[in-house]
């Protein structure tokens, strides 16, 4: 039998729920409440700050949009980078974004596929192309794995003129496309057509690198083998066409940068192994001075990179702001390796991706931006012709700090964006010095050609054998060259900004040791 007391007891109870409830209900609505203003503010502080940045930089002639930078399309037949041969590469079909499987692109990506790898030469250690252990790699029999040459030796010009025959025999088989592609040189335009027009630009490939990479290599072999047996305008025509290809991916983003570095190299190794055994003509050294003044690499990166600022960085924000808020989770899941993802809670992870306002991807791109502007810039001074490793170093370290702080700073796609401040200013920095010291070498060579010798300083060249001394493109300072014996040292200080007396780096382009050029009297 229920009291009067227990009636009072469930009524008072009663209204304590409703009171929660009502008290919940209004919570849950300020919170919503609070939740879109949050997203309202943010959306509009995002939209302004980055619109006001892009106006700013837009008045001082920096250009952020993609269709800035996308090189003009040109007619087919007069351009080097649609010939028969490398046409295959950029034929995508419009539906799938994958490259059409045909016959000719099967031969195409076959190029040099069983051509043995590790039979570089050493410019730095002072050998030429290790012919005899390419020879040796060539006349294994038929495998199915590509034969791997353990380490080049230096060989005798006795040794190495005995295996180019074998060599130059086996690289016949690629000449008649090298000479299509001698042929394409001469067109007047070079536009690789990549798929600058798709709407992610993260899906853009890049499938004529590789087969320019191997082809040059295949110069580089063959144009050491001609020297090998004395055919120095055979390889000064192949060293034009190394040269011509390090130059057709300039304007292809960072990555056609770097494969142009590595083409550097290889003319590089070629010039160097005519001049160790001097079987260049002051004729010959003439012509690739004037080559060698024209390859500007710190200005072409610095084109490159504003590039692949406007057309992959700021593309990606551009795509992303099109997306649902789960696109979001999905880029963010694809880089789990990055440290501060990889460390937090699936759960964590989704939570933030789908309660972040669509306004911090603005600040994102700003930030990008500003980050290019403010750290990967100022590395690089194009009016004294500088690169500053410490800054770069420095500014790398400035770029990495903060953990999962960098979501509240709107740095989380920047860190995933922007490149490797250091290892791009690096490789750069080494490009341009190989390029120089090339440079002088051809002028050194013309001196000793003249007099009989070479000189005691590389002032003695000004302005007979060159019109201005390329400087260091570390220290500003002039690059640091002794005669060694009927020989010569020449190098930079290299990454570490630290004169070690021409010691070199033992990787090349690496942070400890000197960038060297040795040039002996002759090679044995």
């Amino acid at each position: 039998m229920t009291t009067q007391g227990d009636n009072k007891t469930i009524a008072s109870g009663k209204s304590r729920t409703v009171r929660w409830l009502r008290r919940l209900f209004f919570a849950s609505v300020s919170l919503v409440i609070a939740f879109i203003a949050f997203h309202l503010e943010e959306n509009w502080r995002g939209e302004r700050a980055w619109t006001q940045y892009k106006r700013a930089q837009e008045a001082k002639g920096e250009k952020l949009d993609r269709a800035s930078y996308i090189p003009p399309p040109v007619p087919d037949d007069q351009n080097f980078a649609m010939t028969p041969f490398l046409a295959p590469l950029t034929d995508f079909d419009p539906t799938t974004g994958q490259l059409r499987q045909t016959d000719a692109l099967k031969r195409t990506q076959a190029f040099a596929k069983s051509l043995p790898l590790g039979s570089g030469g050493g410019r730095i250690k002072g050998w030429c192309c290790d012919l005899v252990a390419l020879r040796e790699a060539m006349q294994k029999p038929a495998s199915d794995e590509v034969a791997m040459i353990p380490r080049a030796k230096p060989r005798t010009a006795q040794e190495r003129a005995a295996a180019a025959p074998t060599v130059l025999a086996a690289l016949k088989q690629y000449e008649p496309d090298i000479e299509e592609l001698r042929a394409a040189s001469r067109r007047p335009h070079c536009r690789i057509n990549l798929r600058y027009e798709t709407e992610n630009p993260s899906m853009i490939q890049f499938p004529s690198f590789n087969l320019l990479r191997e082809v040059s290599r295949v110069l580089m072999i063959r144009a050491s083998a001609e020297l090998a047996l004395g055919q120095s305008e055979r390889a000064l025509a192949d060293l034009d066409l190394l040269f011509y290809m390090a130059n057709a991916t300039r304007d292809c983003l960072l990555v056609g940068q770097l494969v142009g570095f590595t083409d550097d190299e290889r003319g590089a190794q070629i010039i160097w192994e005519g001049l160790a055994n001097h079987q260049w003509s002051d004729e010959q050294l003439r012509a690739l001075q004037t080559k060698l003044q024209s390859m500007d690499r710190l200005a072409s990166l610095q084109r490159a990179m504003k590039a692949e600022r406007a057309i992959f960085g700021n593309g990606v924000f551009d795509y992303l702001k099109k997306q649902p808020s789960n696109t979001v989770l999905s880029m963010l899941q694809s880089f789990s390796e990055t440290p501060w993802v990889a460390k937090q809670p699936s759960l964590l992870t989704v939570v933030i991706s789908y309660t972040i306002p669509p306004g911090w991807l603005d600040f994102e791109q700003l930030n990008y931006n500003r980050c290019f502007e403010e750290l990967f810039l100022p590395v690089f001074d194009m009016t004294t012709r500088r690169v500053y490793p410490q800054r770069a170093m420095r500014n790398q370290q400035t770029l990495e700090e903060g953990g999962i702080s960098c979501i509240w700073q709107h740095k989380v796609i920047v860190r995933l964006l922007l490149s490797d401040i250091t290892a791009v200013s690096m490789r750069s920095a080494y490009a341009q010095t190989t390029v120089d010291e090339a440079m002088l070498a051809c002028a050194l060579e013309r001196c000793q050609l003249a007099d009989g010798k070479f000189p005691d300083s590389l002032d003695a060249l000004v302005p007979r054998f060159i019109t201005k001394l390329p400087h260091d493109v570390i220290t500003g300072e002039p690059l640091k060259y002794r005669r060694d014996g009927e020989g010569y040292v020449l190098y930079s200080v290299g990454w570490n900004e630290k004169d070690d007396g021409g010691k070199a780096d033992k990787i090349r382009g690496s942070e400890d040791g000197d960038w060297v050029w040795q040039c002996p009297a002759k090679q044995p």
